[in-house]
């Protein structure tokens, strides 16, 4: 099954896995519905794809770091588990004090061939055990490197 990114435009080219025929359409109606749907082709092929309404791709990635809390003078090893453009997911090896809301540092290296060195901050949006979704502060300082590496 195809995942096709939707993106903030709700626009997306759905292309017959069989002819390669594409067709572009508006998908805002499944937003909230369905993500998962059947496609039939001019060529009579039928096709499953999967709508991902993400703004930006989500890299899946198992890169290690560290986190720095220090209004709670804490500090702890992460596994980054996926990344994109404005956020990023990880787990911490060991119970934490992170709550929803609160300002972090990260420190990550990307497992690309110029093995760049990450040290930014975020903002936690959501936590479940020790699993948690962040969003970036502040990408000036690393938005090119990152762009880079999401798109090779």
């Amino acid at each position: 099954m195809a995942i096709v990114y939707a993106g903030a435009t709700n626009e997306l080219k759905i292309i017959c896995p069989k002819c390669g025929l594409e067709k572009k359409t508006n998908v805002f109606k499944f937003k909230d519905t369905h993500k998962r749907l059947k496609a039939k082709c001019k060529c009579g092929e039928i096709f499953r794809v999967e709508l991902e309404f993400r703004r930006y791709y989500r890299k899946e990635v198992r890169l290690t770091g560290e986190y720095f809390f220090q209004g709670k003078d804490e500090r702890g090893d992460i596994l980054i588990e996926d990344i994109s453009m404005t956020g990023i997911k990880f787990s911490t090896l060991k119970p934490h004090n992170i709550s929803k809301d609160d300002s972090i540092e990260l420190k990550f290296t990307l497992d690309n061939q110029k093995k760049i060195q990450i040290q930014t901050f975020v903002k936690i949006k959501w936590i479940n055990d020790r699993t948690v979704g962040a969003q970036f502060i502040n990408l000036k300082h690393f938005k090119q490197d990152l762009v880079f590496y999401l798109t090779n």
